[in-house]
């Protein structure tokens, strides 16, 4: 990995590009908010295919008219990337499933995808001394945070 000192904006920013197009076809929303200066040391390629991955699957399981919401924080302790949509939700029979690869819920069979996305990103975000959490409610939509500490550079 090649890690440098990245703005999580402008990350964002490139990440959700990509999605702009899909989202104003089915009149769904996505919206970036958080602190202009707030960075992350990461490496921006594999960060941006990890983040990518769960917002394509937010735009997914979102219906039309639904909003994507993806933000981040800085904590004395943590920086903190959510990932949030106002979607079908997840399942808790399959919660603790979904960064399984290959796992595809039998809920979810009518979406695209073999199951990569999700456990790709967990394991960028673990390669990146991070960790990733997800809650979810049927019919309300899911939460995504990725959490990185405050470490030393390596």
């Amino acid at each position: 990995m090649e890690k440098a000192e990245e703005n999580i904006e402008m990350l964002l920013r490139d990440v959700t590009e990509r999605f702009e197009t899909l989202a104003a076809q089915e009149d769904k929303e996505i919206v970036l908010s958080g602190n202009h200066d707030v960075s992350l040391y990461c490496d921006a390629l594999w960060m941006s295919e990890a983040l990518g991955n769960v917002v394509k699957n937010a735009l997914e399981h979102t219906q039309r008219g639904g909003k994507i919401v993806v933000s981040w924080e800085r904590t004395p302790l943590l920086t903190n990337i959510m990932v949030e949509d106002n979607g079908k939700g997840i399942h808790q029979e399959d919660i603790h499933n979904i960064f399984k690869r290959f796992y595809r819920s039998h809920i979810s069979q009518d979406t695209h995808g073999i199951g990569l996305g999700l456990p790709l990103a967990k394991s960028i975000v673990e390669a990146h001394q991070g960790t990733v959490s997800v809650t979810s409610k049927v019919g309300q939509g899911s939460r995504f945070v990725f959490s990185f500490f405050h470490l030393t550079k390596e």
